[in-house]
């Protein structure tokens, strides 16, 4: 079990210098956030009432969209930075 455990830990060590796995990891977190059904009915009272599902549905996409960039730079970069993965 133990050589399991390394084997997996050195394998997540040498992929997480990898540009992508790093953006696909802060993104899978920041969509489980956004997406979750409670922050739909969150944003619906500040969202019009005669905003159709797919509407909404527009506007969580800009809300990630908007929270992954920004996130990205004032967050994931500075942070990988100073511990030395970017």
């Amino acid at each position: 079990m133990a050589s399991i455990v390394g084997e997996s830990k050195d394998w997540i060590e040498s992929h997480w210098q990898n540009r992508m796995v790093q953006l696909s990891v802060y993104a899978g977190v920041i969509f489980y956030a956004v997406a979750h059904p409670e922050v739909f009915s969150f944003m619906k009272k500040f969202l019009p009432q005669g905003l159709s599902n797919v509407n909404q549905l527009v506007v969580h996409s800009v809300f990630f969209a908007v929270l992954v960039y920004v996130g990205t730079t004032m967050f994931l970069d500075p942070v990988l930075s100073q511990l030395g993965l970017r």
